[in-house]
């Protein structure tokens, strides 16, 4: 799957959504006027010892990720309760999980990366299709010191 698919964090899946038409029409509403965020990866973590995957820990440094997911979902039916990470192997595609995560388990990631566009993509029969892109309003909020979680000053 490295091969065919990027690095990505998902905000919503499609078990989440069952209208893709409304999805979209929410994304263009919500997301032209979503500034960039941050996102910091951290710790390596399985499900199962790695029988259920292993993934690298997304954390959600501006609440960007969260606030565009609840907008996004706002009525879905069944959210998934999973953690924002990126996927180093995962149960449906490689048998090498325990292996993967015997030689990762106590790493980190520390690195913090800035989310400029959200991308509805589509996955299948080997390939990675991009279908549509909602690039993020320009200019970078930056944190002022003392402010709580998630309140940003708009800034470049």
């Amino acid at each position: 799957m490295a091969s065919v698919v990027p690095a990505h964090v998902t905000v919503t899946y499609p078990e989440e959504t069952a209208d893709e038409t409304v999805l979209l029409r929410r994304a263009e509403a919500c997301l032209a006027g979503t500034k960039p965020f941050r996102l910091g990866l951290g710790e390596i973590f399985a499900e199962d010892a790695g029988r259920g995957g292993v993934f690298v820990a997304v954390h959600d440094v501006d609440e960007g990720w969260a606030g565009m997911r609840q907008q996004l979902l706002a009525e879905a039916a069944s959210p998934i309760d999973f953690p924002a990470h990126i996927t180093v192997a995962h149960p449906r595609t490689s048998a090498r999980g325990e292996e993967c995560y015997a030689a990762l388990a106590g790493q980190r990631l520390a690195a913090e990366v800035w989310v400029r566009e959200v991308l509805f993509t589509q996955t299948g029969n080997g390939t990675f299709t991009v279908l549509r892109r909602f690039p993020l309003a320009a200019g970078a909020p930056r944190r002022g010191p003392g402010l709580p979680a998630g309140e940003c000053r708009g800034g470049t």
